[in-house]
């Protein structure tokens, strides 16, 4: 097996191209991959029980009335870490699109831009979340390269 490593100081995190002979190996090769990075969680609060929630699950985090709620496609959940601290601690798939709120890439469905304002749907999800006319551009581009 060959192991080639590149630095390039435009990458907002690390990424890992595998290139195999066949599909299978490369799926064995993958598989092995994402057992050695446990997946990131936060402990978040709900009715005074605490909970280990997968960051994956997430769609977004909101502030209201200066507490933070995390929602996932079923759940919603609490903090007391404030948004900014979560800001910056967040992976590179989370992105800020209002002064209120912060939502995972990843989860979008759509992005629609209206007189009323900018919505995103998440998805296998009712919930819906604007963007702030100061953000869109940027999420826009972010969708974009996503692809």
């Amino acid at each position: 097996m060959k192991v080639h490593v590149e630095i390039d100081g435009e990458l907002a995190e690390p990424e890992v191209v595998i290139k195999a002979p066949t599909a299978a190996s490369a799926d064995q090769l993958q598989a092995a991959l994402m057992a050695v990075q446990p997946p990131l969680t936060l402990t978040l609060s709900q009715r005074g029980s605490h909970y280990q929630v997968n960051l994956a699950e997430v769609l977004f985090f909101e502030v209201a009335d200066h507490q933070v709620t995390v929602h996932t496609a079923s759940e919603m959940y609490s903090t007391r870490r404030p948004l900014t601290e979560l800001a910056t601690d967040l992976p590179a798939n989370f992105q800020r699109v209002s002064k209120s709120a912060i939502l995972n890439r990843d989860q979008v469905l759509s992005l629609t831009k209206s007189v009323t304002g900018n919505l995103v749907r998440f998805q296998k999800s009712h919930k819906q979340l604007y963007v702030s006319r100061r953000f869109y551009k940027g999420l826009q581009v972010a969708l974009e390269r996503k692809g």
